[in-house]
Parts: C-alpha cells; sequence; structure tokens
C-alpha cells in the first residue's frame, strides 16, 4: 500500500487545556503516515463545517483509504473560532464532525482522534472502542 499522506490545517489558536492532548495525538498521527500541520489552504482541502456532510467512522476511513490508495494527499481544514468565510466555505468540501458548533479546539481533536483511528485500521491494529 501506498503511504498514507495527509495535511492539517488549524486555523485557530490552541489554548492551554487543550495543548498536552492535542500535542499526543500530533506526535502519535507522525508515527503512523505522512502527517503534515501547517496553515496554508490548498484548493483541493475539506473544511470541517457543522454544515458539512455528515460521515460515519466507516465513511471516514474509506475517504482517507481511497485518497490513499490514489496516491494523493487529502487536506482538512479547522476553522478559527469566528469560522470560515462565506466564500472559502461556497468553494470547498465540507464534512461535519458533528451538527453541534464547537469550539475549534474541539473539532480539531475530534478530527485528530479519527484520522488516528483510521490510520490504525489501515495498519491493521485494533483500536478500543
Amino acid at each position: 500500500m501506498l503511504p498514507v499522506k495527509i495535511k492539517i490545517v488549524n486555523l485557530g489558536r490552541v489554548e492551554r487545556e487543550f495543548r498536552n492532548v492535542i500535542e499526543e495525538y500530533e506526535r502519535r498521527l507522525k508515527n503512523l503516515a505522512r502527517v503534515k500541520f501547517e496553515n496554508k489552504i490548498p484548493e483541493d482541502a475539506i473544511l470541517l463545517d457543522e454544515k458539512g456532510k455528515e460521515l460515519s467512522s466507516e465513511q471516514f476511513y474509506e475517504l482517507i483509504l481511497r485518497k490513499s490508495q490514489e496516491g494523493k494527499e487529502i487536506t482538512f481544514v479547522v476553522g478559527p473560532p469566528e469560522g470560515f468565510s462565506e466564500e472559502l466555505k461556497e468553494r470547498r468540501k465540507k464534512i461535519a464532525v458533528s451538527k453541534f458548533t464547537l469550539r475549534h479546539e474541539i473539532a480539531y481533536l475530534i478530527l485528530l482522534e479519527q484520522v488516528y483511528r483510521v490510520l490504525l485500521r489501515i495498519h491493521g491494529t485494533k483500536y478500543e472502542k
């Protein structure tokens, strides 16, 4: 299998109370795949937005697996606390981690955990539910 290439863009500042757990997941992800953490949004990026399409964990796995098998990098973007501009949302694919409006750090943490779950599965490792 081709290596999994993921880029994660977090446009918000991570507050101190979330920093340790987020840094732990970022470290784990880097050990499992080619994961980059950046702040530039490419044209094919997928935005995390409460009005985006809801995916199950299985659908999220299939999305990442398919992109990986195609040899493509997949980029996810967590917006700033004030949200994405309407112009940006019109031009990008959107997925929702929840229909709730969440603090950007919580949305970011949920994204990291779900990517971690996918990568463990791709590597054949069980993840406790």
